[in-house]
């Protein structure tokens, strides 16, 4: 939590927009250190209280803070300001390419409740399925807010379930949208050092005053984003070989086979000389995006109506794995050098909220609200084709849509009792009632269909091929559906001050869902102050997150042939017959306990440090299952058509496996020295030390250990992945220097070691050859005697960002920066080994890529300059 606030960020520096921070500012003498204390509405209630004074951990990041610098996205932003909070960049997995899934406290993406002006925010519509940070869950897309929007963000690191209800469980994002009164734009371009990843962000906004104390802020955003790539020259043989009597031989997957380093297969042909090696995308996806935001508020009669929400478009381009020439997956007389499938995405979220805030029935205080919003995920498979249908199969395919929606409606109501105390007791009841739809739409047929054509030609010529759009086969009718579900809850929430040094709060609240039940949690909080400047604060809780629509419902299929014959392999929803046999069962929500305690010192006007420890144990956690299939004639597959389930090998589905418990400690400092000779000086210091640990998963089902099956529900790679996935440990430091007309920013970070599974299945001999290769640990889980599942761990690297702003008016300012100034880079994956004869493989895709697809915290596009232009009236 270094950076957490980079110049505010920790609680002290923000305010609120409307605040009289700068009368303290100045009123200050020369050369004394300065204090601005910051207002939060998350985490309470009664809009009164400071971050300091809060019982729970609460980071403020303002919109000059997310703004400073060179990122474009807010997720970024974030990342760069807040250590608890982890943004990966995974590549090569799908739909995750378009919206990347961040994290709270090492735990998954949906176990974070995200909020706009205190509204819950509705989530994507894309389930996480591939291999990276959040596999199985669905998040809240960050980035479908544009950071011109926001005036701040309150990040409550605590559960808050009983306060806010399901998805509370690391805590609550509290976005607040800008009201202030002005107009202006900004402009950011900026490239990587390669030259690629170019960034162009422009962004307009204007706010005014309306009749009557009323306020309206809008602002629009246009972005462009080229692809990155940090592929290496794929040597494997692409074109068929020619054996002794001239007939086509199979192209050779070893490394090296098509430059002469390993054995081809066959005699080489003449376009392997000249064909493009670097055949491969691998790095961020080429995205446009657009957007518009208002907020706004109107006296109407007594009250205060309000209103906000937005439209954002995205259409994202990510690339899969190249298909060779040799490939059975390939038309040759489509592709002839083979082809590089795409994955293109238009990602529609819209959201529209309003309610009416003021005082009803005596002295109570109301704020009804409705708020509704959609996230819609259309997909195409392009640059591909469909083996089944020849050469007259499309090159482009429309693949199915998935769609989110959700509309809350809430009564909170507010008020004071006077008691025995000094100040009188806090009171606030609520209920809340939710509908959420997910729907599923088919794509084409001929995206997923098998056309009947058998491979027209090389040594397969006449077998079946595989059916479907190559990289992501559309969705079939078979896949879609609409499922809607409803929930509604009650709250109740006390807080008193029990004397000028003690405060107690608590919470209670119920809620009811449709389709699995109820719900009861609780909180207890309080502060003490135990001198001047510390003060001691704790909380216990319960919490929980019922499962998403989407993690019941969700399908989609593939198929396979066996011997000829076609069967299915698809994800299941919990409810099919397959499934079922499969060990499947009803979904039940998480539930958590979570506990934490700290420090809050204060001793000196302008220094603020606070240090928080917490443990969370989950229960329940709805995970991905392992794939279990089986071949022609296994007993698996007689099991199953046995249960009635013929063309079935097999599948996977989300399931109540694990249980786990995350400790951690989080710890922040802050301190601004403002002088009126050399300028103000901001440090930041933070700090996020984190553990999960699985403590109990379910084992293989014994439906599937009866016929031979010894793949496990949650197997170590979805361990390894859940454990140490993410940073053990962030540090963040920062230093803001202003002096006249300019501004200087340093950011430094350090991003944990994280481990990843590289090898499922291990020799001793491969485990020997590639161990010397990089310096890593190999950690095997097995003895070196048996085949062993190799866990890589990768280093700690350093992060440093730079920024330099001069004002050149009031009106206009110029910046020029870096991120990552460095260049830094995680450690490259496992690469494959050639010894003489034998190719010991790595997981480097026989050579073409570096690194591994998505452990690394902050990517590996490597360094990033940008210059900004910001004007202002």
């Amino acid at each position: 939590m270094l950076a957490l606030f980079a110049a505010g960020a920790f609680a002290q520096g923000a305010q609120p927009t409307g605040s009289t921070a700068g009368t303290a500012s100045t009123a200050a003498a020369k050369d004394e250190p300065i204090q601005l204390e910051a207002f939060v509405s998350t985490g309470t209630r009664f809009n009164d209280r400071t971050v300091i004074e809060s019982p729970v951990p609460i980071d403020v990041v303002t919109s000059a803070e997310l703004q400073q610098g060179g990122y474009t996205e807010v997720s970024q932003m974030l990342q760069a300001l807040v250590p608890s909070f982890n943004f990966p960049r995974p590549s090569l997995t799908d739909g995750t390419d378009h919206i990347r899934p961040a994290t709270l406290r090492g735990l998954a993406p949906d176990q974070v409740l995200v909020l706009v002006n205190g509204k819950r925010r509705h989530s994507s519509a894309l389930v996480n399925v591939n291999g990276s940070v959040g596999r199985g869950s669905v998040s809240v897309d960050f980035n479908a807010l544009p950071a011109s929007a926001i005036d701040r963000v309150e990040v409550l690191r605590d559960g808050a379930s009983a306060q806010y209800g399901s998805d509370a469980i690391a805590g609550v994002i509290n976005v607040i949208l800008r009201r202030d009164t002005g107009w202006g734009f900004d402009a950011t371009y900026g490239a990587t050092k390669e030259g690629d990843g170019r960034d162009l962000k422009v962004s307009g906004f204007g706010g005014t005053a309306l009749a009557g104390k009323g306020s309206l802020f809008a602002t629009a955003y246009w972005r462009s984003h080229s692809p990155s790539n940090r592929i290496l020259p794929d040597t494997r043989q692409q074109y068929f070989g020619r054996g002794g009597t001239g007939a086509p031989t199979a192209i050779s997957g070893n490394f090296g086979s098509g430059t002469g380093l390993s054995p081809a297969n066959g005699t080489l042909d003449p376009r392997e000389t000249s064909v493009n090696r670097f055949n491969h995308r691998f790095g961020d996806p080429r995205l446009n995006e657009r957007g518009i935001f208002v907020n706004g508020e109107a006296p109407v009669a007594s009250y205060r109506a309000y209103f906000f929400g937005g439209a954002t478009q995205r259409h994202g381009e990510g690339a899969g794995f190249f298909r060779r020439a040799g490939d059975d997956r390939t038309i040759r007389a489509l592709w002839p050098d083979g082809f590089l499938p795409v994955i293109q995405s238009n990602v529609w979220d819209l959201s529209a909220g309003g309610g009416l805030k003021g005082k009803i029935a005596g002295n109570w205080g109301m704020d009804l609200s409705t708020v509704f919003g959609s996230n819609a995920l259309a997909y195409t498979t392009a640059q591909s084709n469909n083996v089944t249908l020849g050469a007259a199969s499309p090159r482009s395919f429309y693949a199915g849509t998935l769609t989110f929606k959700q509309h809350t409606t809430n009564l909170d109501l507010t008020n004071e009792f006077p008691l025995a105390f000094k100040s009188p007791l806090k009171v606030a009841l609520g209920g809340e009632f939710r509908h959420e739809s997910y729907n599923i739409r088919p794509g084409t047929p001929d995206s997923y269909r098998d056309g009947g054509v058998r491979i027209p030609d090389g040594p397969s010529a006449g077998a079946q091929g595989a059916p479907g759009a190559q990289v992501f086969p559309g969705f079939r009718p078979s896949d879609a559906g609409s499922h809607t579900r409803d929930a509604y809850a009650f709250y109740g929430d006390v807080e008193q001050a029990v004397n000028d040094r003690w405060m107690v709060s608590g919470a209670v609240r119920f809620e009811d869902y449709s389709d699995f039940g109820h719900q009861t949690t609780a909180k207890f909080a309080t502060r003490v102050k135990l001198s001047e400047p510390l003060a001691l604060r704790g909380s216990v809780s319960t919490g929980f997150r019922a499962p998403h629509l989407a993690q019941q419902w969700f399908s989609s299929t593939a198929t396979n042939f066996i011997g000829g014959v076609p069967f299915e392999n698809k994800t299941f929803p919990v409810s099919d017959p397959v499934a079922r046999a499969l060990g499947a069962s009803t979904l039940k929500p998480e539930t958590s306990l979570n506990e934490s305690v700290g420090l809050t010192w204060q001793p000196r006007s302008g220094l603020t440090t606070t240090i928080d420890f917490y443990q969370i144990e989950i229960d329940d956690r709805v995970v991905l299952s392992s794939n279990f299939t089986g071949a022609a004639g296994s007993p698996f597959l007689a099991y199953l058509e046995s249960q009635g389930l013929r063309g079935t090998t097999g599948g996977r589905y989300f399931t109540n496996a694990v249980d786990t418990r995350t400790r951690g400690v989080d710890v922040n400092a802050r301190y601004i020295w403002r002088t009126t000779d050399v300028g103000r000086v901001t440090f930041t210091a933070g700090a996020n030390f984190n553990q999960t640990e699985v403590t109990k998963f379910r084992g293989t089902p014994p439906q599937l250990a009866a016929v031979g099956i010894t793949t496990p529900l949650f197997d170590l790679t979805e361990r390894i992945r859940m454990e140490k996935g993410q940073p053990r440990n962030v540090w963040n430091f920062s230093g803001a220097y202003d002096i006249g007309a300019w501004s200087f920013l340093g950011r430094l970070v350090r991003y944990g070691t994280v481990e990843a599974v590289q090898l499922a299945s291990a020799t001793p001999a491969q485990i020997a050859a590639l161990a010397p290769t990089r310096d890593t640990y190999l950690k095997p889980t097995d003895p070196i005697g048996a085949n062993s599942q190799v866990v890589q761990r990768f280093r700690p690297k350093w992060i440093t960002d730079l920024d330099v702003t001069f004002r050149w008016s009031k009106q206009l300012s110029l910046s020029l920066g870096a991120n990552n100034l460095f260049d830094q880079q995680p450690d490259t994956t496992l690469p494959t080994v050639i010894s003489g004869p034998t190719v010991f493989a790595g997981n480097d895709n026989q050579g073409s890529l570096p690194f591994l697809q998505n452990p690394s915290p902050f990517g590996f596009n490597g360094a990033f300059y940008y210059g900004k232009v910001s004007c202002k009236f």
